[in-house]
């Protein structure tokens, strides 16, 4: 149960085992349980939303779900698409993006992004409703987490041997726990929605190749910033996807 208790405290505030080390490999291997903790995130924000819709409005929802889906990561993937932002968005070479990456302080394309990626998510809760709503809140985080195993994977890291994006790359669980990741994912996401949650998975895919490219070609590789902002903009086209259908 290692893998798992892993991936669930990497990926959200639960903490079932403080002492719990990570030797080198672990958390290549806990990838595999990346689409399983994506479900479980969202079925707890599903619960919530549940709750606060007997009383709330969609719109009024669409709030507190935001800020429960963001404090359920510890903030973390917020903070990666600052950071991806203010690296990425303005074209330097690939060591001053790296840096700038690193830095603690905020850009203007940076809160930029945030905001965008915020507004966005607040939009697409708000405009859907029960039960439609969800079973979104089940798929989304389970089909963006399948996608940050599939990038760790598929990418070498930035920065070899330092960094989140490393330690996510060592291993040798591979395409195995990728494919275990995406296949729940995509499992979960045809549960709930449907035909609609199938295609949410396919636009995901399509997102992941087109990020994956443009982090090989200005980075070399793929951070943990990077995947933490994969996974915030693949649960807004999740969420946008399956409010089309």
């Amino acid at each position: 149960m290692k893998p798992f208790i892993l991936a669930l405290q990497f990926l959200t505030v639960a903490t079932l085992r403080s002492d719990l080390r990570a030797e080198p490999g672990d958390l290549a291997r806990a990838r595999a349980w990346f689409g399983v903790v994506g479900a479980l995130l969202g079925l707890v924000l599903a619960a919530l939303a549940w709750l606060l819709g007997l009383a709330l409005p969609p719109l009024a929802l669409a709030g507190p779900l935001v800020l429960a889906w963001a404090m359920a990561t510890r903030f973390l993937h917020l903070d990666g698409v600052a950071d991806t932002a203010d690296a990425l968005v303005y074209p330097a070479p690939r060591e001053r993006s790296l840096a700038i990456m690193k830095d603690t302080r905020l850009g203007a394309f940076g809160v930029a992004a945030l905001a965008s990626v915020l507004v966005i998510k607040f939009g697409l809760l708000a405009s859907l409703e029960a039960p439609r709503l969800l079973g979104a809140l089940i798929a989304a985080p389970a089909l963006a987490r399948a996608l940050a195993a599939g990038l760790s994977v598929l990418l070498p890291p930035a920065t070899p041997g330092k960094g989140l994006g490393a330690a996510t790359a060592q291993g040798q669980a591979g395409v195995g726990g990728m494919l275990i990741a995406a296949g729940s994912a995509l499992t979960v996401a045809g549960l709930c929605c449907g035909l609609a949650g199938l295609a949410a998975g396919l636009a995901v895919l399509v997102l992941g190749l087109v990020l994956g490219r443009w982090y090989l070609r200005r980075l070399g590789g793929v951070t943990g910033d990077c995947l933490g902002a994969s996974i915030e903009l693949a649960e807004c086209l999740a969420l946008a996807t399956l409010l089309a259908f």
